[in-house]
């Protein structure tokens, strides 16, 4: 029997409709997986920070599973350029409550970055890949948003781009007054020093 493919979506791959404009996705199932640390990052040569994960034994990083034809997992390499994809171990996977574990004929990939010495850029974090990854989120639960602000590290340097959106897969909505108190809630400190982009 042929293994059945699946991504852990930390970041914008959460979201439904993001995944979906890469390549052929299944349901998600909402987990959290143990050893990933989830932070801010900055490349040099781009213009916004993205999360990154890297293993870190005492942390714990909120997700999504989601199956992949094999056939398509290239064009999410092409998506995750800077990350590598690495097999992940289905022990360090803790569903919540309503999901289904995968069985074992399953194989389990995550993009990881190893970050350190990164984070510092002057790129900022820009509202309009930040308001993809809180929607997908919400597409689970309220909760599941405020975990993943509670367990992402290096909220600093942050833009309000949501009028010139400079994620190249932002989307529009109408929930940005929800999404703006559920930060300024979470991260009073950060979301009070977020200013408009230029």
């Amino acid at each position: 029997m042929s293994k059945q493919h699946y991504i852990f979506g930390y970041g914008s791959l959460i979201n439904s409709n993001s995944r979906r404009i890469t390549g052929i996705a299944g349901d998600s199932l909402a987990v959290r997986v143990q050893g990933l640390e989830r932070t801010w990052v900055g490349w040099k040569g781009t213009h916004m920070r993205a999360v990154a994960a890297r293993p870190m034994a005492d942390a714990c990083c909120n997700g999504v599973l989601f199956e992949v034809p094999e056939s398509e997992l290239n064009k999410f390499d092409v998506r995750e350029t800077h990350y590598t994809r690495t097999l992940l171990d289905l022990s360090q996977v803790e569903y919540l409550p309503g999901y289904e574990a995968l069985g074992k004929n399953a194989q389990v990939w995550v993009y990881l970055f190893n970050h350190q010495g990164y984070g510092l850029s002057h790129t900022p974090i820009v509202q309009s890949y930040l308001d993809v990854i809180l929607l997908g989120c919400q597409e689970i639960t309220p909760t599941f948003a405020q975990e993943f602000i509670q367990h992402t590290l290096n909220w600093a340097l942050w833009h309000d781009d949501r009028k010139h959106p400079i994620y190249p897969r932002a989307q529009s909505h109408t929930e940005a007054v929800q999404l703006d108190l559920l930060l300024a809630q979470h991260l009073p400190q950060a979301f009070s020093q977020r200013c408009l982009a230029p």
